[in-house]
Parts: structure tokens; sequence; C-alpha cells
């Protein structure tokens, strides 16, 4: 039976190493929902001569402008829907669930289905935003949490996880051991 992982949380929280990890040791495929925009973004030109800050910006604001043109705020979340079911997949892991519609749109298409929250502290999260892009700042990511979580529901995704998983500075080995015992309880 395909198993479907799905990982929410604020930018530069670790969705992407834990999504990694669980494509190195347990045979995932990772999918991202910011895939699906950047392919767009790219169509339309939109990225060109951008820094990775602004980059990032362009693609949340193109997720919306998505969302709006087709008048589903869960058109990102079809779209990987169709890409997994076009496919003969066994496990899937989707980073970057943002709209309570999306998770809706998962559970109603995949029983086995789990959304996992990962967190991390706003200064951790600052500073790999930092090696990311050094053009940042902590104003840009308190706004960009701040945008994520009110505007687009990212807070009501966060309550609706059914695992979190805290990110915190105690390194790689200890989130891989968090991963490790999450996929216990999912697989067993």
């Amino acid at each position: 039976m395909l198993l479907v992982i799905g990982l929410t949380g604020l930018a530069s929280s670790g969705k992407g190493t834990v999504s990694d990890y669980l494509v190195k040791k347990y045979n995932f495929v990772k999918l991202v929902f910011s895939d699906v925009v950047r392919e767009e973004a790219e169509r339309r030109n939109l990225l060109k001569d951008k820094t990775y800050e602004e980059q990032k910006f362009v693609l949340s604001k193109l997720g919306e402008t998505l969302r709006k043109e087709s008048g589903r705020w869960d058109i990102l979340a079809l779209k990987l829907v169709e890409r997994i079911k076009s496919k003969n997949l066994e496990r899937v892991v989707v980073d970057g669930f943002r709209a309570v519609e999306e998770v809706s749109l998962f559970k109603k298409n995949f029983e086995n289905f789990y959304l996992v929250f990962v967190d991390a502290d706003e200064k951790l999260r600052f500073l790999r935003r930092k090696l990311e892009d050094p053009t940042t700042s902590i104003e840009n990511l308190i706004s960009r949490d701040k945008r994520d979580t009110e505007e687009l529901g990212l807070g009501k995704v966060i309550e609706m996880a059914d695992f979190k998983i805290y990110n915190d500075k105690q390194g790689f080995e200890y989130l891989q051991k968090k991963v490790d015992n999450l996929m216990k309880k999912i697989i067993g």
C-alpha cells in the first residue's frame, strides 16, 4: 500500500533535511510543492536575476496567484496528487504543505497519509536561512512567518499534523534518530 508522508513547517525548519533522509534511508520519492510553482515561474520567466530570498518571495506570491487564478486553494496539491497517482510508487514524501485544503485533498486521496510538522527555533532557522542567502534579515524571516501562518493558513495546517519533529540544535544525527523513531511508529 502506498505510504505518503507530508511535511509542513516554517521556513528553514528542516523539512528538506527530513525529506532527504527519508529518500536516502527509507527509499521515498520526494516531491516538493515549490517545485510545481518553480516550474510555472520559469515558464513565466519570473526568477531571472533574483537573489535566493527574492526567488522565495516570487515563488510564494506566484503560489497565491495560481490559487486565485484557478479558484482552488488546493491547486498545487491537485497537481502533486496527479503526479503521484500517475506513477506506481510505494513511498512518497511531499514537502511544503501550506494550506488546509492541500492537507484535506491528500487525506481524501491517500488512505495511508501522515502529516508531520517540522519545527525549529526562530534564531536557528534564521542562521540556516542566512547560510542559503547572506542578504536575508531576521525581519524578512519574521514577515514571511507571519504571512505564511496568518494569511496563507499555515498555522491551521500545523494544528492538523499527526506528528511533530523538533529539529533543534542537537545536530543531524539526533534529527535522524527522531525520523527513525517516527518511521517505527508509522511502519512498525
